[in-house]
């Protein structure tokens, strides 16, 4: 068992450097990637399988005696903690493989620092199609700003150097890591990660744990297949696999269960139905995304916001407008 205990004390004074490293030349590629402060989060949950937050999507990693993995790299500036505390605590001087989820710059952002220290980076064969045309829309725009602004160009993103369509695997030490692809949900390169013998799952985005979420229509996302995504998995793994979630709402866990699954794609599904509802009633789009309403039997995802109404409106009224 590799050691886990950490202070946060001895956690922030050991990274100050990381984390200074990390700022510079940070990428804002989404309007929400800005510094703040941070406590980080580093705990095992199952067979030296953990997870790691601290701003963005939930990082999580296996550290066994052959060295580290991660799953998702959330900004530059958090990266670099999380890159510093995982080679300590491995004892190592490379990371063996850190995996991407998908391809928003919260989970892919510390790519470029990970990448100096990371044998390969994976990521579903959409991910680098996504991060590159994500990173061009934002320079066409910044192209048309007038005045031109004075912060520096985002940087090119630095993105999987190894892909695959369906599924992929290797052998960390004595766990096997395991990546799939199920088809369009959250966007359209959406992967769950497997450490196998922990019975961990990785969902990255596919989970927002009671918190309304982020649906990627532009780059491939389908609502109505998430909630089939999640069933699927949920059908497939053991009973008692422990899930990570990539986001969670206030007070919410970023780790749970099959249950927490179904939960989550039964609202995606009464959000379908929230929105058919509207549009058969002649609802307008503003109309639609200006609902506050509460879901009836999700209310614990809070008042309705435009985020998740704008594309399920979208989704609905495809080829009928």
């Amino acid at each position: 068992m590799v050691p886990m205990a950490l202070t946060r004390r001895s956690f922030i004074a050991t990274s100050t450097a990381a984390l200074a490293a990390g700022s510079l030349g940070r990428a804002r590629l989404f309007a929400w990637q800005q510094p703040a402060a941070v406590t980080p989060v580093f705990k095992e949950i199952s067979r030296n399988v953990g997870f790691w937050t601290a701003r963005g999507g939930t990082i999580g990693w296996l550290i066994n005696p052959a060295g580290a993995v991660a799953v998702d790299s959330q900004f530059p500036d958090t990266a670099a903690l999380c890159l510093e505390q995982l080679l300590k605590t491995s004892g190592k001087t490379e990371i063996a493989a850190l995996i991407n989820t998908h391809h928003h710059g919260d989970h892919t952002g510390g790519n470029g620092v990970f990448r100096p220290k990371t044998k390969q980076i994976v990521g579903h064969a959409n991910v680098p199609k996504y991060m590159k045309a994500t990173w061009d829309s934002a320079m066409a725009q910044r192209a048309k700003l007038s005045p031109p602004p004075t912060t520096p160009a985002p940087a090119e993103p630095v993105v999987p150097d190894r892909t695959f369509t369906d599924t992929w695997s290797f052998e960390h030490g004595d766990e096997r890591v395991s990546a799939k692809y199920y088809g369009p949900a959250h966007t359209g390169g959406d992967v769950v990660v497997r450490f196998e013998k922990a019975n961990v799952a990785h969902m990255g985005d596919l989970m927002f744990n009671r918190l309304h979420p982020v649906i990627d229509r532009v780059n491939g996302a389908s609502i109505a297949n998430w909630t089939q995504v999640l069933q699927k998995v949920a059908s497939e793994l053991p009973a008692d696999t422990i899930y990570v979630f990539g986001h969670a709402g206030q007070g919410r866990d970023v780790t749970g269960s099959r249950a927490d699954l179904l939960y989550h794609a039964s609202y995606l599904a009464a959000l379908l139905d929230y929105v058919r509802t509207a549009v058969k009633a002649g609802k307008t789009r503003e109309q639609v995304i200006a609902s506050t309403d509460l879901i009836k039997g999700f209310e614990d995802y809070g008042p309705l916001i435009p985020r998740p109404l704008g594309p399920a409106y979208d989704e609905l009224t495809a080829g009928k407008l």
